[in-house]
């Protein structure tokens, strides 16, 4: 092996470590300066400068350059559908979130993952400084009680900008299902009078800095040793000419042993019908470019996953 590869060999091998079996890796995020993403449906929301909010937030995931803003009078839900995750046991949902303006306390803004409402809370602004949603966990208020713009004027300009990325309703939520969606709406009867949603710059909301992340915590020696289905790869780091996967299928019937990349894609597929432990070779017809994958095996309903570092 070349200096050059052994060192990249060396980079890709610490990044197998940084993310072990409990850590989580990142499918989905945005900060929304290059447009709206694909996966989001956001009817009744505008690309928008993020005026005061700039800057707020921790280190990594600030509001800066654009966020989605919502504005309708009408209501619409905003919704985030992410395709084609990774095997995994957990997943986290992380964003900011940016209350504009004369909220009145009638509104409630909910926010739901897979259909499960996880945040239903009332804002009041436009007479008062309040909300139901306290109190707020450490870290996740980002500012309140201040003008981050929008309006410019009037006695109603008390802004809210919180990290939910520290929400526990949003972290560590048991889930293996291969897709997610996370669904933002206003509960209110919209229209002009003060205790309806009025939208536009006068009551609005904003979000910016949206992941998904996703976690595999099984422990995948456990799985071997009890003869469970389990995966992983054997080296690793491998080559990116032939992958060669250590396999434990414990059950009669067809198996399936994809490797997927961080986007989701197969690069490579192949079908099991052995049961027990062994070894095959995962070749996707082609040299596999180096980097990080998760090599999958799946067999009725059951899961197993294993990352996977191409050095070469």
């Amino acid at each position: 092996m070349s200096t050059r590869w052994a060192a990249l060999a060396a980079s890709l091998l610490a990044l197998l470590v940084a993310v072990s079996p409990c850590s989580a890796v990142v499918v989905f995020s945005t900060d929304f300066s290059s447009g709206i993403p694909p996966e989001f449906s956001a009817p009744g929301c505008v690309l928008d400068g993020v005026q005061g909010y700039s800057g707020l937030g921790p280190t990594g995931r600030q509001f800066g350059g654009n966020f989605l803003h919502y504005t309708s009078v009408p209501i619409y839900p905003t919704s985030l559908i992410v395709r084609n995750l990774p095997a995994h046991d957990h997943l986290s949902v992380k964003f900011l979130l940016g209350i504009i303006d004369s909220w009145d306390g009638t509104e409630l803004m909910q926010i739901s993952v897979d259909g499960v409402m996880k945040f239903n809370n009332w804002f009041q602004l436009a007479t008062g400084d309040t909300t139901s949603y306290t109190p707020a966990p450490a870290g996740a208020i980002l500012s309140m009680s201040h003008d981050l713009g929008f309006s410019g004027c009037c006695y109603y300009n008390r802004d809210r900008a919180y990290d939910l990325g520290v929400e526990p309703a949003f972290l560590d939520i048991p889930h293996t299902a291969d897709s997610v969606a996370v669904v933002w709406t206003i509960s209110a009867i919209s229209g002009p009078a003060a205790d309806q949603w009025q939208g536009g710059a006068d009551e609005s909301w904003a979000i910016d800095a949206a992941s998904v992340e996703v976690t595999q915590t099984a422990d995948v020696e456990a799985d071997f040793a009890a003869g469970r289905l389990a995966v992983r790869a054997m080296p690793n780091p491998a080559s990116g000419r032939s992958v060669l996967l250590r396999l434990s299928v414990p059950a009669l019937g067809p198996a399936r042993v994809e490797l997927i990349d961080l986007a989701g894609r197969r690069i490579a597929r192949r079908d099991v019908d052995a049961t027990g432990e062994q070894q095959i070779a995962l070749s996707a017809g082609r040299r596999i470019t180096p980097g990080l994958y998760f090599a999958r095996v799946t067999q009725g309903a059951r899961t197993r996953t294993a990352r996977v570092v191409i050095a070469d």
